[in-house]
Order: C-alpha cells, then structure tokens, then sequence
C-alpha cells in the first residue's frame, strides 16, 4: 500500500452503524419520515478503535516494540584555533635551516671521490614536500641569501620552490622525492665555477659560456652519490642536464625544445629562475616578486610550458610572499603569506600609510577583508626613494645568519 492510500483510508467517513434487526425494514418513505421526526438526534459516533481494523488487529497480534528515546543533541565541538603565524615561522624555520644545511653538506661532499648523500637529500626533501602542505609560511624563507657562499642558499631555494610546484602540479609523493632530490642536486656541478658564480661584477659573454658546462660537470658528479640507484641515477643525469633548457630552442647546453625535455627539468628550471631573479646580486637589486611571476607569464611556450607557468602560479599566486604591494587604503604592505586558493588576496604586513611614513606593523588578511584589496605593486627602488629607512631594513632581513635559528 502506498503511503497517500494510507492517508485517504485514515480520512474515509465512518459508515453507519446498522440497526438493530427488531422489526422488519420499513421502506424508503418510512425511514425518511423516521429521520425527520427526530432531527435532534445526534449521530453516534463510531468507537476510535474502529477506525483501521487491520492495523488495530496487527498490533494485537504484534504489539510495536517501543521506539528508543531521540539522543540529546551535543553542542557542536569547538573547533581549536590554528597556529599563529609565529608558530608557524618557528617550525619553518626548523624545516629550511635542515634543508640549508643539507645543501651545505651536499656541495662540499660532492667535490670528494666517493659520498653517500641520496638518502639524506631525500629525508630533507620529504619533510619539506610534507610541511607544503600545511605551512606556506616555508615559502617565505626561501627569499633568503647566503652571504659568504651564494650557491648554499640558491640550491636549498630552489629545492623548496620546485617541491612547491611539483605538488601544485600534482605529482606523486615518489616524483616529488626524486624531483627534491635532482633540485637540490641540479648545480653540483657550479662547485668548478665557484670564482664566477661568487663574482662581484656582472659575467662577459666568455665568463658565461665557460659556466653554462656546470650542467654536464654535475651530470659526471652524480656518479660519485654511490647510494643513488644506477637507473635512477641515469634519470637524474637527464634530468641535471636539462634543467637550462628552454622551450623555443634557446637554452643550454643541447638546444632541446618542446617535449624533448623532461618535465621534472622544466620545473626545477623555473623554480632556478624564479629564485635567481628574486635574489640580489652583486651588479643588480633583486626584483619585486609579482614582476618575475608576470613576466615568466608572458614568456609562457616559450620559455616554459603553460602546465609549468600555471604550477608556479598556484603555489605563489600572482603577490607571492615578500612581495610589496599597495593597498586600496593607499597603505604599503608586503605579503607575508599565501592563503591557498586564492591568487590574489594573501596576508599582508601593512608598513607604511599612504605617504611612506613607517606606522606599527599590523597584520591583514585580505581573504577576510574584501572591501581591502591590493591595487598595485611597489617596486624596491620606490621604498628606497620613498623611505630609505625601510628599504635596508628589508634589504638587510634577506640575509641568512647563524642567529637566526636563535630567532624567537
């Protein structure tokens, strides 16, 4: 039966009770004229058990088993606040001081004969690709120099940046492992050209073209890793070889383009680009993030795959972290952080009002605050004009130093 039929059934007129069998029926003009001889008469009304004999029978047979009491309903579980931004510096601090040191070691190490070092690159890179997943505050440490060895923090940088991208892209965990372990690998062989990758003057055309042989030099250096397994060593090697080379034709050192080259190269090639272009040298001032990241856009199939240039997009946004904005209140802010998801409202650090004057620092989320928005990028030599205080502060913050794995 269906449940409108039950319905119409409970609201079916009850018949008439028949009359008790005492005399014979009288015709129809005798029961009308019964019935209108006693109109006060009020219709008896039919007992409430009568209603659904059916169901009344049932439950005599079967008798319902009594419905359990409704649970109380819980108040809802608060749900506990998330770390603080100083909490979580404090841990990404932990996560790239290992992942510096590691690119220490690894750089010293690789100019001797023999060297086991695969598998500590690997537990770094791993506990890097893990804290990407819930601290994009890491991202910010890798705006970081070293002063008395450039290639230290370059090659831990880059590491980081390509293990950004490649979960952007969605790689698996094993690809992001052996593409952290071939990022941190991919200038080993700078270590013969250290006099021109530590120059204090801008490279000739002749300087230039003796280092672009750092990538085949890497690619021999790899066969003194002994734990790297043959066959992912011979991977590594295509994969070092190629992370120069560009699309169009205009990389080095073979001139590859297209899908000739490995995709794990094209990514650890943007994140070194990237982190070359946002990192003071000594004949250049490090540019403002957001104009790297437009201008690698329009470079897009020439120098880098759409599917590359849209990773980096999606692990840094279009204001990537330390890049220096202004807001629509006309204040100067820099971003000190990603949110996830959206490309173009991070949190910022407010610095300055809108005529560069410094004010206490405060904390903005532009996700949560969308009447705030960000109306223009500023560039480093606009802070200098404006308030040079502010620009060697900020300057000076780009340096890594033994304290700072003191810092609170």
């Amino acid at each position: 039966m269906k449940f409108s039929d039950l319905n119409k059934l409970k609201h079916r007129p009850e018949p008439a009770e028949p009359a008790p069998p005492k005399r014979a029926a009288p015709g129809p003009a005798a029961a009308s004229a019964a019935e209108s001889a006693a109109p006060d008469r009020p219709p008896q009304a039919a007992a409430p058990e009568e209603k659904l004999p059916v169901v009344r029978e049932r439950e005599k047979e079967e008798p319902r088993p009594a419905e359990p009491a409704m649970p109380r309903a819980r108040p809802a579980a608060e749900v506990p606040p998330g770390p603080s931004f100083r909490e979580l510096r404090a841990r990404a601090r932990e996560v790239y001081t290992r992942m510096l040191e590691q690119a220490s070691e690894l750089l010293r190490r690789i100019e001797q004969p023999y060297t086991e070092q695969y598998d500590s690159v690997i537990r770094a890179c791993k506990a890097a690709s893990a804290a990407l997943k819930t601290n994009p505050v890491l991202l910010n440490f890798t705006s970081y120099s070293t002063g008395t060895d450039y290639l230290a923090a370059h090659t831990a940088n880059t590491a980081i940046l390509a293990l950004a991208f490649g979960r952007a892209a969605g790689f698996s965990d094993s690809d992001l492992e052996f593409l952290g372990f071939c990022a941190m690998a991919h200038d080993i062989g700078m270590t013969e050209y250290k006099e021109l990758y530590n120059s204090k003057e801008r490279l000739s055309d002749e300087d230039f073209s003796e280092i672009t042989l750092h990538t085949e030099a890497g690619m021999r250096m790899l066969d003194r890793i002994v734990d790297l397994d043959y066959k992912l060593k011979e991977r590594a090697k295509l994969i070092l070889l190629q992370t120069h080379e560009r699309l169009d034709g205009s990389g080095y050192p073979d001139r590859l383009s297209g899908e000739e080259i490995d995709p794990l190269a094209q990514i650890i090639g943007i994140a070194d680009v990237y982190e070359a272009m946002t990192h003071p040298r000594p004949w250049r001032e490090a540019l403002n993030p957001p104009d790297v990241v437009r201008e690698l856009i329009e470079k897009e199939g020439r120098g880098f795959s759409a599917k590359t240039v849209k990773a980096l997009i999606a692990a840094l946004s279009i204001y990537p972290p330390n890049s220096l904005v202004a807001l629509s209140t006309g204040e100067i802010a820099r971003v000190s952080c990603v949110n996830p998801g959206s490309l173009t409202k991070p949190v910022v650090e407010v610095l300055l009002d809108a005529e560069f004057n410094r004010i206490p620092p405060r904390s903005v989320d532009l996700l949560k605050h969308p009447l705030n928005s960000i109306t223009r990028t500023v560039s480093p030599a606009e802070i200098a004009d404006m308030n040079r205080e502010l620009a060697d502060e900020l300057r000076a913050e780009y340096w890594w130093a033994e304290e700072e794995r003191e810092e609170a």
